[in-house]
């Protein structure tokens, strides 16, 4: 009986082989996606380590291969091939941002690929979409579900475009609804006087031992998300160039936020979204604390960052969530960075409109506002003179023999 011939991207067994003392060399022939053989090797100082690196080779043209369109999908293609492929359509097309393909991959590595990698594009179908997003639901991970229901349905509509499905599976699969939240979160006047005098006598307490000053600018962080509805991020990832202090009409520009990306902390040069790129004007205790902030004379680092870590980099947002913690402890105030910024929206809204608390906080559109950043008001509005001109102007339209002498 004949050998199957090597699929079209996969390769066959790897050899190995010691080709003098301490230099070893791993082998083996690899099919592309145009069809054509390649033998491939690579060398290492141990047999486990020129493996390891052909491996890397091979995988490297793989996704060389996919992100040039070289690949093809098939209804006979594994569901980790075609994953591998809109991984790679993705970096290629270069329109996510660090953070998304981070959430991506994670959702890829902890859910899609244990329960699709093994089975063939043709075998994804609407009840084994719904067994899985059921599952994450039953098991309070709704957020993870939504994501998932978001990456799977990218990936087959990708299958759709090459061929391989006649239809998105995830269009008919549940839809993932979270149970109705609480009442929106924000905080009291008292609270709002209490927690900035708090965290003004934690950043002064006294010094660490050894001497080293306090400087976790604190203070001036809250403040300033406290008067423009910035997120954390955001709020960190400001530069000095973003800043007009000097103007009529101070003012700070949203550019960048702070994000994770492979282990570290950086500025990403772009905020969350498109529409949260924005100029907010600065009352005046928020321009006090950013002058604050530039009086102490911090190394911003290459991005002239306003409120930087000590070593010159962008600050922790985990970190500061940490201090504002034990800055309130034992004030009985209990706060969180994102509820400034649904209290700055309420008051915004309750003061101005809704499209105004919209555009400060930077949302596409005024639903997100509303449903999640807006307090809703339970007592409605004093309008008994407005409903009182309804029956006046009722009666003032009689005619006279209508009118009862």
């Amino acid at each position: 009986m004949a050998r199957e011939p090597l699929k079209p991207g996969r390769w066959g067994r790897i050899s190995r082989k010691e080709v003098r003392p301490g230099v070893w060399r791993a082998q083996v022939k690899y099919r592309d996606f145009a069809g054509v053989i390649h033998k491939l090797e690579a060398r290492g100082p141990s047999g486990a380590a020129a493996e390891g690196r052909l491996e890397d080779k091979l995988h490297r043209m793989n996704s060389d291969s996919i992100a040039n369109g070289g690949a093809t999908l098939r209804p006979e293609t594994r569901m980790s091939v075609a994953f591998d492929h809109w991984v790679a359509e993705k970096r290629a097309e270069g329109q996510i941002a660090p953070q998304s393909l981070t959430t991506y991959l994670g959702v890829l590595d902890r859910d899609l690929r244990p329960a699709f990698g093994a089975l063939r594009v043709r075998e994804v179908t609407p009840v084994a979409v719904n067994r899985v997003l059921m599952a994450l639901s039953g098991a309070q991970k709704f957020d993870t579900a939504r994501q998932a229901r978001n990456v799977m349905s990218q990936v087959m509509m990708m299958c759709v475009r090459y061929g391989a499905a006649p239809f998105n599976p995830v269009r008919d699969a549940v839809t993932v609804r979270k149970p109705r939240r609480d009442e929106v979160r924000t905080i009291t006047l008292k609270d709002i006087a209490l927690l900035r005098e708090a965290v003004r006598e934690w950043e002064n307490r006294p010094a660490l031992r050894r001497g080293r000053r306090n400087v976790t600018l604190l203070p001036q962080i809250v403040d300033t998300m406290l008067g423009t509805g910035v997120r954390i991020g955001e709020c960190l990832a400001l530069r000095e160039e973003d800043l007009d202090l000097d103007a009529k009409v101070p003012t700070l520009t949203v550019t960048g936020t702070v994000v994770r990306a492979n282990g570290r902390l950086i500025r990403q040069p772009k905020p969350k979204s498109d529409s949260s790129r924005r100029t907010i004007t600065l009352p005046d205790f928020v321009v006090t604390a950013l002058r604050e902030a530039l009086e102490l004379g911090l190394d911003g680092g290459e991005d002239g960052l306003v409120f930087p870590s000590t070593r010159g980099t962008p600050r922790s947002p985990g970190r500061v969530r940490d201090q504002l913690r034990e800055a309130r402890e034992g004030t009985g105030v209990d706060v969180t960075p994102h509820d400034f910024r649904r209290t700055v929206a309420t008051q915004v809204a309750r003061g101005t409109t809704l499209a105004h608390a919209t555009a400060l906080l930077g949302h596409a559109d005024e639903a997100t506002t509303a449903r999640h950043y807006v307090q809703r008001i339970h007592v409605a509005p004093d309008v008994r003179a407005i409903i009182d001109q309804l029956v006046a102007q009722a009666s003032e339209g009689l005619p006279p023999e209508g009118k009862r002498e």
